[in-house]
Order: structure tokens, then sequence, then C-alpha cells
């Protein structure tokens, strides 16, 4: 085997993560300094950023699908940074909205909320929402409205679950951002969403982006998640699980 001058060079080729950078002096190479800025700077905008429904919405619309938008307690993108806790408190407004579609005939809500990636909703919500969509319709299973949520932290899709009275929820949110990827999706699900739940209650699907699992892999495998978790009527820590096999999409550099 050949390497480069850094004997870790050829893992770059398996990887996104900053490893094998080389090195000037006592520092790293002005290409590796000016790329760490960049990406950096990519988090920073994501998390900034105020999310647009309105293409996603229409495309969704476009399915036949009924689209609710709705709001957390907070009032401004900086608000909603500074408390946490507010983004996972529905807005009154909100609440009453959502009263208007109750039933207790849904399998899964499936909810899609900015969160703390406004970019990994613009390019990763559509083609995971339409797969999951054209999965379910399969196995028959029934989703409800589809949430737009803005301001939303990922306890948001509890009160929501319950003032729907869906037998679980699906909380499609954009992920904090790292230096490796500024537009990923996680998916969590929980079963019979309320009030008082926690992290313990929840599965959690991360990292869906272009240079990790597709949406398209992500819906596979939230529809599966959905099915075993109807099936034993649990989530969280409680419900273990092997994922069916995905084709792998990913290409490194």
């Amino acid at each position: 085997m050949t390497f480069d001058k850094d004997p870790w060079s050829f893992l770059r080729h398996f990887t996104h993560a900053r490893i094998a950078l080389g090195r000037a002096g006592h520092a790293v190479p002005t290409n590796e300094l000016l790329d760490f800025r960049m990406s950096h700077s990519k988090a920073r905008d994501s998390v900034w950023s105020e999310v647009d429904f309105t293409s996603l919405k229409q495309n969704l619309e476009s399915l036949k699908q009924c689209v609710v938008e709705i709001e957390s307690l907070c009032q401004s993108k900086q608000d909603f940074l500074l408390n946490p806790d507010l983004g996972r408190k529905l807005s009154e407004s909100s609440r009453s909205k959502l009263g208007e579609h109750k039933t207790t005939s849904y399998d899964c809500i499936l909810i899609i909320g900015d969160g703390l990636s406004a970019s990994a909703i613009h390019e990763n919500a559509w083609e995971f929402s339409q797969k999951f969509l054209e999965f379910t319709g399969v196995s028959g299973l029934s989703v409800g409205p589809i949430i737009l949520a803005k301001y939303a932290r990922v306890g948001l899709g509890d009160p929501i679950g319950e003032v729907l009275g869906a037998k679980s929820s699906i909380m499609v949110i954009g992920e904090r951002p790292g230096l490796a990827s500024a537009d990923s999706l996680s998916v969590y699900f929980t079963y019979n969403p309320c009030r008082g739940k926690t992290d313990a209650d929840r599965n959690c699907i991360s990292n869906i982006h272009a240079a990790g699992i597709s949406p398209t892999g992500a819906a596979v495998m939230t529809e599966f998640l959905l099915k075993t978790s109807l099936q034993r009527r649990l989530s969280g820590v409680d419900l273990k699980l092997e994922y069916p096999a995905l084709e792998s999409s990913k290409s490194y550099p």
C-alpha cells in the first residue's frame, strides 16, 4: 500500500471526519483552516436561519395530504435558542388548531420541525416525507395530518400527539449542526405520545443527510420502526429491534 504525506490519508476516503489534515510547521495547512472556518460559518448560518415551509407544504398538498402549520411558545429565533423549554410547548392558537383534527384512528402523526437546522429541512425533509408516506400507504398504516412546526424542539411532539389522540408521533427535525454536516435530520419516534414523556421513551434515527443515511433509507427504517412499535405497543429503551439492511448511498471524495 502506498501512503501520501500523512499515513492516515487513505482513511479520508471512508469518512468526512477531519482526519489526516497534514500540517504547516506547528499549524494545519491554510486550505484546511479555511475549510474549517467555512464549515463553522455554515453551521452558524443553519442555526440562525429561519425555516421556510412554503415549498414543502405545496409538495405535501400535491399528494392530497392535510397540512397544518403550528408553532411553539417561542416568539423568535433568539427566544427559541435561549429558552429551550418553550420549544417543547404548544402555543394556545396551535393547540386550538390541532384540536380541529383530533381522532383516535391515526397510527401515527408525522411532524416536521425546524429544530436547530433550517437547511436540514430544506434539503432533506421532502424526500423523507414523500418516501415515508409511500411506504406507509403500501403497508396500510394511517398517517394523520402532516404537522409543520416552527421553533420546535423534540419534546413538542408529545403535546401534539396528545392533542390529536395519535397512537404514535414521528418528529422529523433539524439536528444541531456539526462541522461535518450542517443539513442533517433526525427522526424521533414515540409510542403513545403525551406530556411527561422523556428521551428514554423515544427511538432515534440520526445523521440523515447526503453523506450519512439517505432520506429514503431513513424512511424505510422509520416505517419498520412504526410497524414494530404498534405490534409491541412500546418504544424507547424497552423496544429492541434490528433495522433492515440498507443499500449504501454514500459517496466519499
